[in-house]
């Protein structure tokens, strides 16, 4: 990848109090509106796209990687939303099995040629239990943006 999104403290939380994916997504696109990041389309777009191929991960602290087509984009970068309280997200190559997520991690893409790289990056990431690990006690958006430098994303 040339051009790396990169973690956005302005487009995450520590401390999301979500009642399922679909309320856990409709927050993440509320904070995407807000800062400019996402076009409108965005929520129906990565909603239709998680019951198609969901992006929940049955990693020992299992995360979801949402994401959608860059039309519904308007600026590149990572997300970071640690939930309160697991919700299920739909299994990663599966159709019909359900994981309870605590950490989603939308990806937001311009470039459709940077998706796979970027989807690959992270999934390398959330595969590390050490790294998740501190995410999930990390006190602050400053310690989770470090972590994410640290780990090149």
């Amino acid at each position: 990848m040339s051009l790396a999104p990169k973690f956005l403290v302005n487009f995450s939380s520590i401390s999301m109090n979500a009642s399922s994916a679909i309320d856990a997504l409709q927050q993440i696109a509320t904070h995407g509106y807000a800062e400019g990041l996402v076009h409108e389309t965005w929520l129906d777009a990565v909603v239709a796209r998680e019951k198609k191929f969901p992006t929940g991960l049955p990693t020992p602290i299992p995360v979801a990687i949402p994401h959608t087509d860059s039309a519904h984009v308007k600026g590149d970068g990572i997300g970071f939303f640690r939930l309160s309280t697991p919700v299920s997200f739909g299994e990663m190559g599966s159709v019909d099995e359900v994981i309870p997520v605590a950490i989603v991690i939308p990806l937001l893409i311009t470039d459709p040629e940077e998706q796979v790289d970027l989807l690959m990056a992270v999934i390398g990431a959330v595969q590390d239990e050490p790294f998740v690990s501190q995410l999930m006690s990390a006190r602050s958006l400053i310690e989770v943006a470090a972590l994410f430098v640290k780990k090149g994303l």
